[in-house]
């Protein structure tokens, strides 16, 4: 005969529900950290999991419904066993604010079995063992949390291996080549320091940003310590390739040139084109040398954590509505359902709606936006004659991702990975890339003015100052063309500042004095190998280089684009007089019309 057990533990908790989730939210880990076995997942289809926990003797195995939750209140999953001692698991757990700033941590749980000996077996395993095991894991991550908003440690969670002699050896002697060529050995310091504390699953894939903004550190100067200390042999890249529905990790690639243009994504039963800045995100991971990391172990292949820029998503019955509670963030969000066509648009603000009803029918969701306010409570309503599940997505990627774009405009990742390029005839989209064009001008009669050697030296000098001014602004040269310079940075204010600080320091050299002639544009680009290094075309590089034509040198002429930079236009508005900035349009090769330009004398 068929029993069920219920169970429900409260503990009160010091840290906040937003500071716990992180924590608590991840899975893997909590089952890691609680004593649960590895599991393997056997197959995926449209999200319904079926897997496998690894056991010597017991045969398990069960389908997992996705899991549901609304950040940072709740989260719960389904379990259906189709062998093992259980038939059917339900968990939920429930964070509640209390008014001091803590939090009620309710945790449910649900078991149905037919099993007399597993009857006979839960009231102790799960009502005393489990018990336990889940209040020291929370309450250690209370702990942490706790910590992290004090400043302390993030990631002295769970058990600690370390570095050993031999590893910790290793790093010190790799260290010093990446503290040769540039690092902070501060910075040096506290990545060795990681890779000691660290656990194994915050080694699996160490995020730089993620991990700078932990340091309080600046994002660049950590990532190109990561650059470094990958081509020493402390640490191994990865290049992931991420989903744009789910953003799950459809592959990972050990070099660039693996990386194919189009990927499939398993879950979502989707293919799409890989994106330079919003698709391949790379990560970082011990060189085995340094610390021996177990990559496979998993202990949960569903969990909140592996979408975090999904902050809701619930299983709502045919014809049924439900209202549910979120945090939001200002920013713009996408909800859709994932059986019905389309999807509805709704901005986050302080002063937006503190109630929407938000309705999907069989024909998809009404054209109108919604505004709502970072507090909302969704009143979600399947009007549909099927189960639907809500997803509550950022429309914005995260921050803390460090993108191919990102890593391929660092001089670092070009003087140190030089071989690291698209495999030949593969053309990789990026949205958005800053590319800056420089000429000298009269460098033919400055050669007859002073003689060749001499000359020669002066431009050989211009391309120093440009090569160290383009990298301390976190750009790369992509090539040089006699005396032309083709540079790439991932924002239009980076290139402005080089452009700026190369002028001034020209200027300074006396004599005869070089004028430089620059272009920059913004825009989409393809990403190619062209004679073994990374290169762009499109429209954007084809009008960039065209740009200089209109700078009678010591001016800079950048397009619309540009100027509408926000960052641009705060930057010349603190340090430009108007009689040095003017706008014209001029004619384009390529463009019917007249093209809309602005010129700086720097």
């Amino acid at each position: 005969m068929t029993r069920e057990f219920y169970f429900s533990w409260q503990w009160d908790l010091q840290s906040t529900p937003e500071a716990l989730w992180p924590y608590a939210a991840d899975t893997n880990r909590f089952n890691r950290d609680t004593g649960q076995p590895e599991v393997e997942m056997l197959d995926n289809v449209k999200g319904i999991k079926h897997l496998r926990m690894k056991l010597p003797i017991i045969r398990v195995e069960w389908e997992e419904e996705p899991f549901e939750w609304a950040y940072p209140y709740s989260f719960g999953v389904d379990r259906t066993y189709s062998k093992g001692p259980i038939d059917e698991m339900r968990v939920q757990a429930n964070f509640d604010p209390l008014p001091d700033g803590g939090t009620r941590l309710t945790y449910k749980t649900s078991i149905q079995t037919g099993n007399f000996l597993a009857q006979l077996g839960i009231p102790f395993a799960i009502g005393v063992v489990a018990r336990n095991r889940f209040e020291k894991a929370f309450r250690r991550y209370d702990r942490v949390a706790t910590e992290s908003v004090m400043g302390e440690s993030l990631i002295k969670v769970g058990g600690q291996r370390g570095l050993s002699w031999g590893g910790r050896a290793r790093f010190k002697s790799l260290s010093e080549a990446v503290i040769t060529q540039g690092s902070n050995p501060t910075l040096v310091a506290r990545l060795q320091e990681f890779l000691n504390q660290a656990d194994e699953l915050s080694l699996q894939r160490i995020r730089p940003y993620a991990l700078a903004d932990h340091w309080g550190m600046n994002r660049r100067a950590v990532l190109e310590m990561f650059l470094r200390a990958t081509r020493a042999g402390i640490l191994d890249m990865s290049w992931d390739l991420l989903c744009p529905s789910c953003r799950g990790i459809t592959q990972g690639h050990t070099n660039l040139g693996e990386v194919h243009g189009n990927s499939h994504c398993n879950t979502c039963q989707i293919d799409f084109n890989v994106n330079f800045d919003h698709n391949i995100e790379v990560v970082f991971r011990p060189n085995p040398s340094v610390r021996p990391v177990e990559f496979e172990t998993a202990f949960c292949v569903g969990s909140p954590q592996l979408q975090p820029h999904v902050v809701m998503s619930q299983s709502i019955a045919a014809l049924h509505s439900l209202p549910v509670k979120a945090q939001l963030e200002s920013g713009r969000y996408t909800l859709r359902a994932l059986n019905a066509p389309g999807s509805i648009s709704l901005l986050a603000e302080a002063d937006g709606s503190e109630h929407a009803d938000l309705r999907v029918t069989k024909y998809g969701w009404p054209p109108e936006a919604q505004n709502v306010s970072l507090l909302p409570t969704l009143n979600l309503v399947n009007a549909t004659d099927a189960d639907q599940t809500f997803q509550l997505e950022r429309t914005a990627w995260s921050d803390q991702a460090s993108t191919a774009a990102d890593v391929t405009a660092l001089q670092v990742f070009r003087d140190l990975f030089a071989t690291e390029v698209v495999r030949p005839g593969e053309e990789i989209s990026i949205g958005s890339v800053t590319l800056m064009f420089t000429d000298l001008r009269d460098s033919t009669r400055l050669y007859r003015k002073i003689g060749d050697a001499p000359a020669f030296g002066r431009v050989r000098e211009h391309f120093e100052i440009l090569e160290k001014s383009i990298a301390e602004q976190g750009g790369a040269i992509v090539k040089t063309m006699g005396d032309a310079v083709m540079a790439t940075f991932r924002h239009p204010i980076d290139g402005l500042r080089s452009v700026w600080n190369a002028q001034t320091e020209i200027a300074k050299r006396g004599e005869p004095m070089l004028w430089l002639k620059v272009g920059l544009h913004k825009g989409p680009c393809i990403v190619v190998n062209l004679n073994d290094r990374l290169d762009y075309f499109g429209s954007a590089v084809n009008i960039t280089s065209r740009l200089p034509g209109f700078s009678q040198g010591g001016e800079l002429i950048f397009s619309e684009a540009i100027h509408d930079d926000p960052e641009i236009r705060e930057f010349l508005a603190q340090n430009i007089n108007s009689g040095t900035l003017s706008r014209f349009t001029g004619d384009v090769k390529g463009f019917d019309e007249p093209f809309t330009m602005w010129r700086l004398r720097v």
